[in-house]
């Protein structure tokens, strides 16, 4: 009975110590992250506007009832939406093929490698400027090379006009978020049992039912992180979108960040930018606990 109770004591004392170790970092967690988030859903319900000297009361659900009435918020709300999953998806399959490329490649493995990580290795900044400069619709260097040296087009794409802005935003995002996605699902591939491949291939599978039935089994668990990982990535994107478009023209390339941002820190109304990172929350937090909720399905599913 005493050795039990000694056995016990000594566990307690055990996972206190873990428990003392990771404080500090719960205590970091809990100042930068928790109470800004909770500070943020206080502020949703205030008119804050650092204009009237810091001074805010409280008004409800005013803020959100503006958000709602506001005439372009449907269309900000459609481009988040379409951001997230263009960006998501084909981000996702474009990982997938280049990473079972580089599991083919022999020599110079390590060097291959590192040049498809280096998209994500740069700074919003330089990949931003990088990418405004190669779609300027009149001296970019792609309108250059396709109108002006090999002519296939009769003139120069505007791929900042409101038609092209948020694609164009999406196409740079794929090129930024693809190498961390591709890296991950590489070290994926190397820890699938390669035993496998040579049964399926007995059984007279050839390269796409391996793929259907040894590859992507054996993917799932990263492509679920990856997928969700990619998909708050982009809901959460800001830098890159503020300097190729600023968001515009217009609200054409507008996604919640960059509203929450002009709202706060143009217009000065804190208490509104609130309201719209409240309402991001919700939408990430929706979103997550549908693709998790799949995952789970698909998880029984196949038990």
């Amino acid at each position: 009975m005493k050795k039990g109770k000694k056995v016990s004591k000594l566990a307690f004392h055990e996972a206190l110590r873990g428990y003392l170790f990771i404080a500090p970092a719960l205590i970091l967690l809990l100042g930068l992250l928790f109470l800004p988030m909770v500070k943020g859903f206080g502020y949703s319900l205030t008119d804050f506007n650092i204009l009237k000297n810091w001074d805010y009361n409280f008004i409800g659900l005013e803020n959100f009832q503006k958000i709602l009435k506001n005439r372009d918020f449907p269309v900000i709300l459609k481009n988040e939406v379409f951001f997230a999953l263009t960006v998501t998806v084909i981000t996702v399959i474009v990982s997938i093929l280049i990473a079972l490329l580089l599991n083919s490649v022999k020599r110079c493995k390590n060097i291959v490698r590192a040049l498809v990580f280096m998209p994500w290795v740069l700074p919003e900044v330089v990949v931003g400027s990088l990418w405004r400069w190669l779609l300027n619709g009149e001296k970019g260097l792609i309108n250059s090379v396709l109108v002006d040296y090999w002519h296939v087009l009769p003139e120069h794409i505007q791929f900042f006009s409101s038609s092209l802005s948020l694609i164009s935003v999406c196409m740079v995002y794929i090129w930024r978020t693809y190498p961390y996605v591709t890296i991950m699902l590489s070290a994926g591939l190397q820890g699938i049992d390669r035993g496998l491949y040579e049964a399926a291939s007995i059984d007279g599978c050839g390269k796409i039912k391996q793929f259907r039935y040894v590859t992507l089994p054996g993917l799932k668990y990263v492509l679920s992180i990856c997928s969700l990982m990619a998909m708050i990535w982009t809901m959460n994107g800001f830098g890159i979108i503020n300097i190729l478009t600023a968001g515009g023209p217009g609200v054409s390339s507008t996604t919640l960040p960059m509203v929450i941002y002009k709202t706060a820190f143009q217009k000065f109304r804190f208490g509104l930018a609130s309201g719209y990172s409240v309402i991001q929350f919700f939408i990430i937090m929706v979103f997550a606990l549908i693709y998790l909720k799949m995952t789970k399905a698909t998880k029984e599913e196949e038990a």
